[in-house]
This record gives C-alpha cells, sequence and structure tokens, in this order.
C-alpha cells in the first residue's frame, strides 16, 4: 500500500505543477518524488521537487503546508536522505574548490608581476 504527499507548486513560468511524493507502507525507505512539469518528465532534476525535498513551502500554492513537515519525518532514514547529504557533501567540496582556484588565480597574477 502507497502513502502520498501531494503538493501543487507556482513555477518561474507562473504554470502550477503538481509534486507527489510517495512511499511504500511496507518499504519506508524508499521514497518517489514526481511532479508534472516537463523536466520530472524528460527524468531531469527539476526544482519543484527538490526545494520541497529541502524543506522550502515558497511556491506551494496548495493548503497543505504544514505536510511538509510530514515529508521531512518521511526522508529521515530514506534513501532520498543519503542521496541528499552527498549532494550537499558535493556542493560543500565544490565551494572549497572554487575558493581554491580563486586563491591560486591571485597567486599567479601576484607571481607574474614580479
Amino acid at each position: 500500500m502507497k502513502q502520498a504527499l501531494k503538493f501543487s507548486v507556482m513555477g518561474q513560468d507562473d504554470n502550477i505543477y503538481e509534486v507527489t511524493i510517495e512511499r511504500d507502507v511496507n518499504d519506508l525507505g524508499n521514497l518517489q518524488a514526481g511532479c508534472s512539469c516537463t523536466d520530472a518528465k524528460d527524468g531531469d532534476l527539476c526544482a519543484h521537487r527538490f526545494e520541497i525535498l529541502e524543506g522550502g513551502t515558497a511556491n506551494i500554492v496548495s493548503e497543505n503546508i504544514e505536510d511538509v513537515q510530514a515529508l521531512r519525518e518521511w526522508i529521515k532514514g530514506s534513501d532520498i536522505e543519503v542521496a541528499m547529504t552527498e549532494l550537499s557533501k558535493a556542493k560543500t567540496e565544490l565551494m572549497l574548490a572554487h575558493e581554491k582556484v580563486a586563491k591560486c588565480r591571485a597567486m599567479l597574477v601576484r607571481r607574474m608581476q614580479d
């Protein structure tokens, strides 16, 4: 049996999209997240799902914003939590790499001026 949380969200193009997060009551560690937008239908990461999974509520236009808190509980211990943690780590590593590149460029400029 599946449980679902459904949200209507306003996209940047002023269209309303439906985001659905589902889980099987027999496999609570596996969440599925779908969206009616073109990116999601094409198998890409859409901002609508990602925002809700991160706890964002700014673009939710349905009357169930409180369900985002329930979703936070669903995410704990799930496969999506693992993937989101890895993504967060990768973003941090990327930020640090950008900072290192900037420092190396500055050092190179100083060396060229010596």
